[in-house]
């Protein structure tokens, strides 16, 4: 999943729960609740400090962070090959077969300088 997936499906979470208009500070509480345990450690090796101003981490501090962390992990060459050896299944129908296609070609950067 690439992470603006994640975190647009993090958003409708928060819109949803009607947490989108919580302080600051809920909205990171909530993020460092569903993350998960391999996010948590990483996120506590950011040693991130408030802006000033703020009582605490924002919840956007936190996902700029992870977006420089992730931006390494990255492989385009691997995703180029993977999207090259994507084949129509027997009796698959074109338009599911070309969807398939349109979601492996965004992780492979075609177009991008």
């Amino acid at each position: 999943m690439r992470s603006c997936d994640w975190k647009e499906d993090l958003e409708d979470y928060l819109e949803a729960l009607r947490y989108s208009e919580a302080p600051k500070k809920t909205k990171t509480a909530l993020f460092r609740h569903l993350c998960g345990e391999e996010l948590k450690k990483q996120l506590r090796a950011f040693d991130l400090k408030p802006n000033d101003g703020c009582e605490g981490v924002t919840l956007q501090q936190v996902l700029q962070e992870f977006d420089k962390y992730f931006l390494d992990c990255q492989n385009e060459i691997f995703a180029s090959f993977t999207f090259l050896e994507i084949k129509q299944e027997q009796g698959e129908k074109f338009t599911d077969y070309y969807s398939r296609l349109r979601n492996a070609v965004v992780e492979c950067n075609y177009g991008e300088s």
